[in-house]
């Protein structure tokens, strides 16, 4: 790995995250309580590992003005970081800039690698990112301020500012799919530049604000969204969001003007009431804040109500004969390759944090911290366990997908906690 397992535990004084037994099985519910309620009766007292070479460790300037570190025994990326670019959270960074040498020596900053330190004006504790992929840069944008692109005869997705809505045109009138505050002007604009018909149909992809807190600008139309929507939309007494004239809990199909569009339902994944919407004729499906074309997901699984389902919806798109894909967010849209790759990265997110739960063990970090502080003691171990997961993501998917140094530490910390709570036998 390119961060080592150990940094973690460097800082807060513990030199194993293995089981004593070998014990490699991932926690229970019962085992959590356990340890929460069993957590050591006097607080463990953090002491920084003492390496001998240290003291004597230097950042170096070179000739030609650039500065390198080199590395002695006991090294960290984060530890390297924190010393010298201001924060640990530019250990990331710091690995993009000398990914060559660490990876030809597995990932570690072992003794004596010459490590070239990325520049941080005035000292200061600045965070630079990874440029992104090719697949995941913004596309030209017309002099209109947004992208229109045809699906197919009758079918067409707006693009403007990494936000995405849709509309189909039938012989009787136009069938919208969400309303994004940010597309207030350039949907029914770019509706007008296709057709004079009137929007007669709105669906509600979920209810999150930033897809549907337009919708009351269509007026009197026939509105359409899953059950749990309808209940959300309801609590959120925003007058942007009106309620649905119709609802569904399995799946719906409309039929407007001889054109169709299938509603589907498939359980709880990024929002409860998040819909997957097909247009077989067009070869389309749209499945808002699931997959995200070329790009790595958003933070905290992109907000999800439930990390097991975003996989599963990942399946069953995955399954499904199309060409387009809508995502509702980045800049353009995607392909059937697209959501395979995106498939192929969450779960590889949810295998390789499977893995980490299961080789730290949980017990030893609540003697690190105040007695009864269980809060604590598992944030500790959580956060051992992402230091395992965020590098290997990094090692295999920096350049595949945009953003992948954004949020991955974000994210295991959440596929973490939905492989302990939610426990599916299914993934």
């Amino acid at each position: 790995m390119c961060e080592e397992q150990h940094d973690h535990d460097h800082h807060h004084g513990s030199n194993s995250n293995s089981n004593s037994d070998g014990d490699q099985r991932p926690p229970s519910r019962r085992g959590i309580l356990r340890w929460g309620m069993a957590a050591a009766p006097v607080a463990v007292g953090l002491t920084a590992m003492a390496w001998p070479d240290r003291a004597t460790a230097e950042a170096t300037t070179a000739s030609g003005g650039g500065a390198f570190y080199r590395t002695v025994r006991g090294d960290t990326l984060r530890g390297i970081a924190g010393r010298y670019l201001g924060s640990e959270q530019r250990w990331a960074e710091l690995y993009r800039l000398n990914r060559d040498v660490l990876d030809a020596h597995g990932g570690e900053p072992s003794p004596g690698l010459r490590l070239a330190l990325p520049e941080s004006p005035d000292g200061a504790a600045t965070r630079s990112f990874a440029p992104l992929p090719a697949t995941a840069k913004p596309l030209p944008v017309p002099p209109e301020g947004y992208r229109l692109d045809r699906i197919g005869d009758t079918f067409y997705a707006v693009t403007a500012g990494g936000t995405q809505a849709a509309f189909l045109v039938t012989r009787t009138g136009v069938v919208v799919i969400d309303a994004p505050p940010s597309l207030a002007e350039a949907l029914p604009a770019a509706i007008r530049r296709v057709t004079d018909r009137k929007v007669t149909h709105l669906v509600y992809s979920h209810d999150h604000a930033d897809h549907t807190a337009n919708a009351s600008a269509f007026g009197d139309v026939i509105r359409i969204a899953h059950t749990a929507t309808a209940e959300r939309i309801k609590a959120s007494r925003d007058p942007g969001r009106p309620m649905p004239t119709v609802t569904f809990t399995d799946s719906h199909r409309l039929d407007v003007g001889g054109e169709r569009l299938l509603l589907s339902y498939p359980g709880p994944n990024h929002e409860t009431g998040n819909i997957l919407v097909h247009a077989p004729r067009q070869r389309a499906a749209m499945m808002v804040d699931v997959v995200m074309p070329g790009w790595a997901p958003f933070r905290a699984w992109g907000t999800a109500d439930s990390v097991p389902g975003v996989l599963r919806a990942h399946d069953q798109l995955a399954a499904m004969d199309l060409d387009t894909y809508i995502g509702g967010h980045v800049h353009r849209l995607g392909t059937k390759k697209d959501i395979e790759i995106s498939r192929e990265f969450v779960r590889d997110l949810w295998s390789e944090t499977g893995k980490a739960i299961a080789a730290t063990d949980m017990g030893p970090f609540f003697g690190k911290v105040e007695a009864g502080n269980n809060w604590a003691g598992f944030d500790l171990y959580l956060q051992a366990v992402a230091d395992k997961v965020e590098p290997v993501i990094h090692r295999k998917w920096l350049g595949r997908l945009g953003a992948v140094d954004v949020f991955t530490r974000e994210n295991a910390l959440t596929v973490a906690l939905s492989h302990i709570v939610d426990a599916p036998q299914d993934l």
